[in-house]
């Protein structure tokens, strides 16, 4: 299936682009990306995001404007958008 993740936040400013594609397995949870996901990253990204192979506990993970568990599998479908969205800073 075939997931389209957009990048917000901080995130956004670290991608290549704000938005890309990827091909999950059905079930797929979106822990189950991230190796796919940040495969050729730049490492910045790469450390914002994840914890070592699954989605950092403090990076929201939202399917249209739903919050979802990213361990959770089945969550995702076929023409899902995904949004991953880190914890911002400042004030």
């Amino acid at each position: 299936m075939q997931i389209t993740v957009h990048f917000l936040g901080q995130a956004r400013h670290l991608a290549p682009s704000g938005q890309t594609a990827v091909e999950a397995a059905e079930n797929s949870s979106v822990d189950g990306l991230i190796s796919t996901l940040l495969s050729g990253a730049p490492a910045p990204l790469r450390d914002l995001l994840a914890d070592g192979p699954r989605l950092r506990r403090s990076v929201m993970a939202i399917v249209g404007e739903e919050t979802i568990d990213p361990s959770e599998e089945g969550l995702l479908q076929d023409g899902d958008e995904l949004s991953l969205l880190p914890p911002m800073s400042g004030g």
